[in-house]
């Protein structure tokens, strides 16, 4: 019994984080079934849940994982470095090699937001080269282009078109068709920069070819726009008109404005000011993206500067200087809202390390304390049983001697002094045997439990003696008096069933009150019915107790 409590215990320490478990996995499976279908309702179901970071590692890295997923499919935000290098840390421990390399990626993009070159750099060569190794084609060219990205960012010209290649290739072999028409986008870019325009074209014609395959209109409307701005580095202007148009055609999911601007440069370039001023009049809105509205001022000065309306393009100028310092006070105020939201994520984790730190030692401790307890109860119950087996063994010894003793007496009947002394010698046996068998009834688990019983009343009536309790004591006192199992089988005196139960009660030798409490009766019932026993045991005007004398039937 206190084993089977001990274990119920135990098994009770996992459930309260169980339960929190559960419900993370479910939230995670509701957004892994809508992510692809709908990417928004995911977004917002993952915003929505509270303190993730206080998961299980297994458990967050699967959130992050899709965290991450979801974001680029929004073009969000993903998470901090501190809680993807977290994630990195469980799938190179836990993970598939794809796995690892796609939280590598993030990681890398992460470090790379934060400024953090060189370790972005380090982490996108670890994760390209698990590509590499297990021929996962499709990540390989979606590092690469990250880390052309970074090179780009970096001035690195020729490390930045190495890596658009590699992207190129990568994405060749596998099979992704647009990513692999944009990388070589991202390659022609390069050339321009590099000017050479004629490696530019080429390239860009040959991304245009293989994206007009696909039903990717942002994807062709990215590579017209290319192809108009390299026609317009050539200064043929009318094909880059037409690229820019037929890009305004498919561009119907993303940003037109930056293809207005560049229209709008593109006629200023021609002379041809009042189109100039009509595109650029359709970038006189709210934008999404601030430096398109900051370039918009910048254009607007040169086609009036062009124009000779020098006090309208000094106004454009006024205005682009000041979008110019109100974009660099939003970018600080958004780094400082970005601070405090790394710090508090920072915190949280920090704080979750020391929450899991405390669980583990409290389990541990409860743990030890348990198996504690359970060792020194088996040492008790050992030593009990090792008692009780002893108390056997020399019970059973004193019986076989009784027995040759008994031989002996009937062999020397006739030899009285002889005949005496063993009969003395009998019934020192005799005594012991009785001390022996009152010993191993009175210190019996069951005895002892009924005696605790009846010390003291219970009004919720738990120490009343149970039936099966009752059946026990029966069987314990019968296997150790045989003589009164026989007496009360044959009843001889007609004991009424009640009076059997006083008899066999008179062996816990309690107290009348005692007695009263286990039977659940008042003293007084409790007397009548030991004297109505009594009475059937020809015992009235005797000292003998039910007891005594039930230990000499028989003999």
């Amino acid at each position: 019994m206190k084993h089977t409590v001990l274990f119920i215990l135990l098994s009770l320490l996992p459930l309260l984080s169980c339960q929190e478990e559960r419900m993370a996995y479910e939230q995670l499976n509701e957004v892994e079934k809508i992510f692809l279908t709908n990417p928004d309702s995911a977004y917002t179901r993952l915003n929505e849940i509270e303190s993730p970071d206080r998961w299980n590692d297994q458990l967050f890295a699967r959130y992050s994982m899709l965290y991450c997923q979801v974001a680029d499919k929004l073009f969000k935000k993903i998470l901090y470095t501190e809680q993807l290098a977290r994630a990195l840390h469980w799938y190179q421990k836990n993970g598939t090699v794809e796995q690892q390399a796609w939280m590598g990626l993030y990681l890398g993009r992460s470090y790379a937001e934060d400024k953090l070159f060189v370790p972005a750099i380090n982490t996108y060569s670890e994760a390209l080269d698990l590509a590499k190794k297990e021929r996962l084609y499709n990540v390989a060219g979606y590092i690469c282009s990250y880390m052309g990205d970074l090179y780009f960012y970096t001035g690195q010209e020729s490390e930045e078109q190495r890596k658009y290649k590699e992207a190129a290739e990568y994405f060749n072999k596998a099979g992704n068709i647009n990513s692999y028409a944009l990388a070589l986008r991202d390659v022609a870019k390069t050339f321009v920069f590099q000017d050479s325009l004629s490696l530019a074209l080429n390239t860009m014609l040959k991304a245009d070819s293989i994206m007009m395959s696909t039903k990717d209109s942002v994807g062709i409307s990215s590579v017209k726009n290319g192809l108009g701005n390299i026609y317009r580095k050539m200064n043929e202007f009318v094909k880059a008109k037409s690229y820019y148009l037929v890009s305004l055609n498919y561009d119907d999911t993303i940003d037109v404005y930056p293809t207005y601007l560049a229209l709008s440069n593109l006629f200023y370039q021609m002379d041809q000011l009042d189109s100039a001023r009509y595109y650029l009049e359709k970038v006189n809105t709210p934008l999404a993206n601030p430096y398109t509205s900051t370039d918009r001022f910048y254009v607007g000065y040169l086609i009036e500067e062009e124009a000779g309306n020098t006090a309208l393009a000094l106004k454009y100028l006024e205005e682009y200087q000041e979008a110019k310092d109100s974009l660099y006070d939003v970018q600080k105020q958004v780094d400082i809202v970005d601070a405090e939201k790394r710090h508090n994520v920072v915190a949280l984790l920090e704080e979750n390390r020391q929450l899991q730190y405390v669980k583990y030692v409290l389990c541990g401790l409860i743990l030890i304390l348990s198996l504690v307890c359970v060792l020194v109860y088996q040492i008790q119950e050992r030593k009990r049983l090792q008692k009780i087996n002893e108390k056997q063994l020399l019970l059973e010894e004193k019986e076989r001697l009784l027995i040759l003793l008994n031989q002996r007496i009937q062999e020397k009947d006739m030899e009285l002094g002889t005949l005496e002394r063993v009969r003395k010698e009998r019934d020192q046996v005799l005594s012991d045997i009785a001390n022996l068998r009152n010993d191993k009834l009175q210190t019996s688990a069951l005895v002892r439990k009924l005696k605790r019983q009846c010390q003291k009343v219970d009004t919720e009536k738990k120490n009343v003696l149970k039936i099966n309790d009752e059946r026990n004591l029966i069987v314990l006192i019968q296997s150790i008096y045989p003589q009164v199992a026989t007496f009360m089988e044959k009843n001889p005196l007609n004991l009424t069933e009640a009076e059997k139960q006083i008899c066999y009660l008179s062996f816990l030798q309690l107290s009348l009150n005692e007695e009263a409490i286990l039977l659940n009766i008042n003293p007084d019932s409790a007397n009548k019915r030991r004297l109505r026993a009594r009475q059937k045991l020809n015992l009235t005007n005797t000292a003998v107790s039910l007891h005594d004398y039930l230990l000499t039937v028989g003999n």
